[in-house]
């Protein structure tokens, strides 16, 4: 990537929970850049939609951002293909589902479905998840290779203040969670809450996964159905899903049919 393109492509990872709008004098300090420079970043990016213009002087995220995660959602592979199951897994449990990504060295969850539309998760959709708390976080680190486990665990888990693990400790669990084929978790992100998930491939052979379906619920939830009898469900299916990526087409990208109503309860966050 160009290094000026890089520079300021940089900018959009000022904002965050606490930093909702930017402004000309942030991005000089925070980047070592003069005003004129500031000032033509953030040209470059509104031009781009990537930011617009929020009062005197301020800049918010820009409506391309919402496009392109309108896209993500009606091509996701996983939900174009296999919104069924997903839904089926939420009725015959009772319980909330996830589906959590892997990218890069993120992981997020990108779609929630509660038969309720309870929202009460303290890491919603878009929201970062710790590399090695949480069910699918866990299954999804886990399903790394060694190498990528190490630098993980060395740049960002052994980081994390709530980490009780050693790096032995971590490459055993993650050997586990692979000849299990599933993790479960309990009071690890929401306190009172279990979750259990499973490892989604996009292809047969593949020893990496991008993506992870989670069923999370209270203790007594999971106490009216037998826990063996919620991951015999689980794994089937994420084996499921898995069958749905592999068998459609890959030149071909299938838009899912997106419930309105149904996006804005699952956006819908109320955190501990």
């Amino acid at each position: 990537m160009n290094s000026s393109l890089a520079r300021i492509l940089n900018v959009l990872n000022l904002f965050g929970p606490e930093q909702l709008e930017i402004d000309a004098e942030l991005i000089a300090q925070k980047f070592d850049l003069s005003r004129t420079s500031s000032y033509r970043y953030i040209k470059e990016l509104c031009d781009a939609g990537l930011i617009a213009k929020r009062g005197p002087g301020g800049y918010a995220l820009g409506p391309r951002v919402i496009e392109l995660d309108w896209m993500m959602r009606k091509y996701d592979p996983v939900l174009s293909t296999g919104r069924p199951y997903l839904e089926n897994l939420s009725q015959i449990t009772g319980l909330t589902v996830f589906v959590s990504a892997f990218y890069d060295s993120k992981i997020i969850n990108t779609f929630i479905l509660s038969p309720n539309n309870e929202m009460h998760f303290s890491f919603g959709r878009g929201r970062p998840l710790p590399l090695f708390r949480g069910a699918q976080a866990k299954v999804l680190t886990s399903y790394r290779s060694i190498k990528k486990i190490r630098e993980l665990y060395e740049t960002q888990i052994s980081k994390d203040p709530q980490n009780p693990y050693s790096l032995e400790e971590v490459l055993k669990i993650a050997k586990t969670i692979r000849k299990d084929g599933y993790c479960a978790t309990n009071n690890e992100l929401n306190i009172g809450n279990i979750g259990i998930a499973a490892p989604i491939f996009s292809d047969f052979d593949s020893k990496e996964v991008t993506y992870s379906v989670c069923v999370v619920g209270s203790d007594q939830q999971f106490n009216l159905l037998r826990q063996e009898t919620i991951i015999e469900i689980l794994l089937e299916t994420a084996k499921n899903l898995t069958k749905s990526i592999v068998s459609s087409p890959k030149s071909v990208n299938v838009p899912i049919e997106i419930n309105e109503e149904q996006i804005q309860r699952e956006e819908v966050e109320h955190l501990e």
